[in-house]
């Protein structure tokens, strides 16, 4: 643009020119007698180099206000590329920002959907396992693996004391990781809670004079009468030291309880002997320490210290002496009989309860 103007200022300067230099000669050939001052044709030459002159630093003037917009130009054409240059750097770090959130957020989503996956198929096994009824024929322990279903919580606990409802009722308990878990009834109101159902006699519907396999194993349901069985009795106390505590009520309704401090059962090799029972505390008398360190008598196994089988003679089986003060797995009746079920310094007799309960607490 700059050419331009000059190119046409050029132009007009040269025609200014010409039309002075054709004036000059025209009055060279007037008459001499018709010329006037010469003064006057140094004037106009005069005139026009001024002009000239003016019109020089006129383009002067344009050329450097042209050089400094053009020097504008140029730094504003310099900042906005390196505006750009900021933006595309920008762009491609938000860029890059947005794919690393998106993989990353696929990733979680699909490690979500994979455990809800699994919690799914997991809650539809148990749900179908539940749903399934027990066939008729079915031994009492295989029938009370479906009777799970209506536990309070799916467990398994490592005690009743890890419940975490605190409510009484039917858990899943496991001794230890070795070990299948097992249904169990919890007690988590009286005496501070935390305990463990091991025997429960209320009604005297359940014949508890059976042999040493059934006591071995255990029998009955856990929310009614049953015996726990000696096996899990020996895995529970083994691994940890326990309490016992002992509910007895005769039929006039009159309750009094034992405890001791400590209580663990022996290997089916050793006889299920009751190797530890601690100090007694309590209201019912201490019908138990008699029985103390001997072996656990049945029907069919005399393990006594009687010239017979107590357990036949009494009509139960307990950890028998000779034979016995306490004798919980005996016979349901309102009766002083040594067949009875009974807790001999309860009154100082052998009188019948009608009401026992056998509960064990981690210390």
């Amino acid at each position: 643009m700059y050419s331009r103007v000059l190119s046409v200022v050029l132009c007009w300067c040269l025609s200014l020119l010409c039309v002075s230099v054709a004036g000059s000669n025209d009055t060279a050939t007037v008459p001499a007698e018709k010329s006037t001052d010469p003064s006057s044709t140094g004037y106009g030459f005069e005139m026009i180099m001024a002009k000239l002159d003016y019109l020089q630093y006129k383009l002067l003037e344009m050329d450097f206000v042209m050089k400094e917009h053009s020097e504008g130009i140029g730094q504003n054409q310099a900042h906005l590329e390196k505006v750009f240059g900021s933006m595309l750097w920008a762009i491609s770090r938000l860029d890059q920002a947005v794919g690393n959130n998106l993989t990353a957020l696929q990733a979680q989503s699909w490690k979500i959907l994979s455990r809800q996956t699994i919690c799914s198929n997991h809650d539809q096994m148990r749900s179908e396992l539940f749903s399934l009824a027990p066939r008729q024929g079915l031994a009492p322990n295989a029938r009370s693996l479906f009777e799970l279903q209506g536990m309070r919580h799916k467990g398994p606990f490592e005690s009743c004391r890890d419940e975490p409802s605190k409510m009484s009722g039917k858990y899943l308990l496991r001794a230890s990781n070795d070990v299948e878990p097992f249904p169990a009834y919890c007690e988590q109101t009286k005496f501070g809670g935390g305990w463990l159902v091991i025997q429960h006699r209320f009604k005297g519907a359940l014949d508890f004079f059976r042999n040493w396999t059934e006591y071995r194993d255990g029998f009955g349901n856990v929310d009614q009468e049953f015996w726990i069985g000696l096996e899990r009795l020996h895995q529970l106390t083994s691994v940890k030291p326990y309490q016992l505590l002992i509910e007895v009520e005769d039929f006039a309704g009159d309750y009094r309880y034992a405890r001791y401090k400590e209580f663990e059962i022996g290997s089916e090799a050793e006889m299920y002997s009751l190797k530890k029972l601690g100090a007694y505390s309590g209201t019912g008398g201490d019908s138990l320490t008699y029985h103390k360190g001997h072996k656990f008598t049945t029907m069919d196994r005399d393990n006594d210290g009687a010239p017979t089988n107590c357990a036949v003679t009494c009509e139960g089986a307990w950890w028998y002496n000779n034979c016995h003060h306490s004798n919980l797995n005996g016979r349901f009746m309102n009766a002083v009989d040594v067949k009875s079920i009974s807790w001999y310094h309860f009154k100082s007799s052998h009188q019948g309860m009608a009401y026992t309960r056998m509960m064990i607490k981690e210390v």
